[in-house]
């Protein structure tokens, strides 16, 4: 692959890190924290065996295209795993508000998936199709008196995506209401899974909200 964000030195940074995952999957188990999970993996590439058929690459071998970048790191970074060339595959963000969940996608297939907390019913999230407006690392609520960080508008209603909210002393608004539509309109997630969302998505990374 010959895109600049594959250095020589950076592969082999990524190629330790990569030893220590076991696959591409959920996060955040949408099921109850205590659920263990048992995930195949038959390559060790990084990729569950379900997610290397969805994306029609080789379960049994860890670099499908043969351009010396594994399955699983290649999709860590949105690329396609069956392409020699640098193929990028298109990010996207689905919201199910009956499920409160969050998928993180790639060409329409989920690759994870988190718990949210969308709006009460006198503040329901709307419904449809967004983008991703403006992105900032603290954004704050001059309504509510609160940051929120890792900030990401999808309307210019002031709805947005963001992790749980803060009070300017630091405490977390909400801790316990991820999987609960209690919010004031806005998507919030979790710690951890705010910043990840901030870092991956860009301006203009479509957004799909159903019921």
């Amino acid at each position: 692959m010959t895109d600049s964000f594959f250095t020589a030195s950076f592969w082999r940074v990524l190629c330790f890190c990569l030893l220590s995952v076991a696959c591409v999957t959920v996060s955040e188990p949408v099921q109850a924290a205590t659920t263990t999970q048992t995930i195949a993996d038959t390559d060790l590439d990084g990729l569950s065996d379900e997610l290397e058929a969805k994306f029609g690459s080789d379960p049994r071998v860890k670099d499908t295209d043969g351009d010396s970048y594994e399955d699983g790191l290649e999709i860590q970074h949105a690329y396609s795993p069956t392409e020699a060339a640098p193929v990028r595959l298109q990010k996207s963000i689905f919201i199910k508000l009956k499920n409160q969940t969050l998928e993180k996608r790639l060409n329409g297939i989920a690759i994870n998936a988190y718990k949210i907390s969308s709006g009460r019913p006198g503040s329901p999230t709307p419904t449809g199709e967004f983008r991703i407006l403006n992105k900032h690392p603290r954004g704050w609520s001059r309504i509510a008196k609160l940051w929120m960080p890792y900030w990401m508008a999808f309307t210019t209603r002031g709805h947005g995506l963001h992790e749980l909210p803060e009070w300017p002393g630091g405490k977390k608004e909400g801790a316990d209401h991820l999987g609960k539509p209690v919010s004031g309109g806005c998507v919030r997630m979790g710690v951890g899974t705010a910043k990840e969302m901030y870092d991956w998505a860009p301006v203009g990374t479509r957004i799909i909200i159903e019921k």
